[in-house]
This record gives C-alpha cells, structure tokens and sequence, in this order.
C-alpha cells in the first residue's frame, strides 16, 4: 500500500500545517507583479544550513537584477527567521507521517504544492531553484505551457536507470535528463505537482525504487510526471557547476565541491561555517568557482545582513 500525504492544512503528527505567506518587506525593492515576468521560487526548512544558502541567493538575486519576486518555501514549525523576499511557510514534511520515511526534500514537493493552491504566482513563468544557487547575471525570458526549459543534466538520462523508469513511468519514451534550474509555466507546474508528490511516494516507499533514485528521488519523480504529462523540455545550459571554468551563464548550482587541482584550497557547502570569510581561491581554481566565493565574501562582507546568525 501506498502511503500518501494528507492534504496541506490538515495536522500532522499533532500539529498544524496551515500555510502562511508573508510579502516582500515594505523596505526591499522589487518589480510589480505581472503575468509575464518570472516568479522564482525554492524551499529550505528552519536549518542555518539552508538558511546562510537562502540569504546568499536573495543577495544574489537582488545584486543580478533577476526580474520578478523571490519566494522561499519555509517548512518548519516556529517563526520564519528573518528574509530580504517572500516566505510561503508550511509545516515540516521532513518524516513521512505514515511510513515514517525521513526525506527532507519531501518538503519541497509539499510545499510547492501547498504555495500553488494556497498563494499561486501573478507571473506565468515560474522558476524552480535549490538553495544552493547564486544569480550571476538575470535569467529571462518566458516558457509556453507544455514547452518547460531545464537544465540538462547527465546523471538524469533514463538509459542509466532503465529498471526504475520502466517501474515507474507510463511514458519512458518522454522522460528527459533535466534539474535545476527549471523554468515552468505556472499552469504545468500547478497540474504536475500533485502527480509530482504520488510519484515521490510512490518512489520511496518501494525499497528497490528508494535503492535505485536514492537522494534524487524528487528529480526522478519530476521527470516522470513531465513525461506522464506529454511535456517537453528545451535544454539549454542555464548554469554552471563549480569544476566549469566558465562564469558566462545566469546561475552557479554549487552542489558539489571546489578546489584546485591539486586540492590544496578545497570549498564545500556541507562544512562550511557562516559566515567565516573564505580564503581567495588561487588561479587554478576554475571560474564558476571563482565566481561563487567573489560572492560569498561580498556577503559576508556587509555586516548589516549578518542577521543570520541572530
């Protein structure tokens, strides 16, 4: 049997998961909202990990001159610590309540589903990040319903994970390699997440599918709703990754580490401690890296945004 979610706004394990949403602070500049600019959007929970990532990504997307609002997607139980954009908060969907499966992206899912039904974007064009995301330059433009744009991503090719598409996918032939970032029209987007959250159940609850999705269950979840749905990416290079020697793209996706060759000088998300400034990286690191740490420093840099911490 199947173990599925309750409904956003129904308690779980005792307590409630009404969704609440806060503007943009009467202080932050931003553009007016309209139905063709670019809603961008990703979730954390209450953690200083994903907060100092979250802090760095509104700085970023403020600093690029990304048109369109952020939204953070905030699944926790307390107060939303403080945040220079939008908070849509949810309760915490970290632990299945039913299966008792403990896996923290189950809160994106959810709450993405939850922000569409309960506070749905003014703008048709939504963009789908991970925290762990800095805006080098404004990423435009605009998505047709049925045509999202994704990031191509390789680890994502459904010929390296046959079995599990063939279980879980009713149209394998439509599956595409795609992750972060994703550009989606908001009616798809609002059509897909339900069948996005059953196909991550679905996925998880079976143990050989949990073996063969692993951590990324959620993006595989995604691609076979996408395919169930008949959409079809277009898959250009939106971001770069930080072994790129490159920093000509909109977005640095940091998920791995940095270092130089030799990895005398090695930077990594996972120990990084907020907000200690991060030593120059040397020339042989690449660009994209380069480009990150030139960031993360800027930041770190202006006290008054230290409030992270606090």
């Amino acid at each position: 049997m199947i173990c599925r979610f309750p409904e956003p706004g129904h308690g779980r394990n005792g307590k409630g998961t009404t969704a609440l949403y806060s503007p943009w602070p009467q202080s932050q500049e931003r553009n007016p909202l309209s139905s063709e600019g670019i809603h961008t959007v990703f979730s954390v929970d209450d953690s200083l990990y994903l907060r100092w990532q979250a802090d760095l990504l509104a700085h970023t997307h403020k600093k690029a001159g990304q048109p369109g609002p952020l939204t953070r997607l905030w699944s926790a139980y307390g107060r939303p610590s403080p945040f220079a954009g939008r908070t849509f908060r949810t309760g915490s969907y970290s632990r299945h309540p039913i299966s008792g499966d403990y896996y923290p992206i189950y809160n994106k899912v959810m709450a993405l589903k939850a922000w569409l039904q309960g506070s749905p974007p003014a703008e048709e064009s939504v963009l789908l990040l991970d925290p762990d995301c800095v805006f080098l330059a404004p990423l435009t433009g605009s998505v047709e319903r049925g045509h999202p744009v994704s990031q191509p991503v390789s680890y994502m090719d459904p010929a390296h994970n046959q079995e599990l598409v063939e279980k879980h996918c009713l149209r394998p032939e439509l599956v595409d390699a795609v992750g972060i970032p994703t550009l989606i029209h908001r009616d798809d987007l609002a059509i897909l997440a339900p069948l996005w959250v059953k196909k991550l159940e679905e996925i998880r609850n079976d143990p050989r599918s949990r073996e063969l999705a692993g951590w990324v269950s959620d993006m595989w979840a995604y691609t076979f709703s996408a395919a169930e749905l008949g959409l079809r990416h277009a898959l250009p290079k939106l971001a770069h990754f930080q072994a790129e020697n490159r920093a000509d793209l909109p977005i640095v996706h940091y998920c791995y580490s940095s270092s130089d060759p030799e990895k005398r000088w090695v930077w990594d998300k996972r120990t990084y401690r907020p907000w200690e400034r991060v030593p120059d990286p040397p020339d042989e690191v690449p660009l994209a890296s380069k480009a990150l740490i030139s960031l993360l420093n800027e930041w770190i840099a202006m006290q008054e945004h230290r409030i992270c911490l606090h």
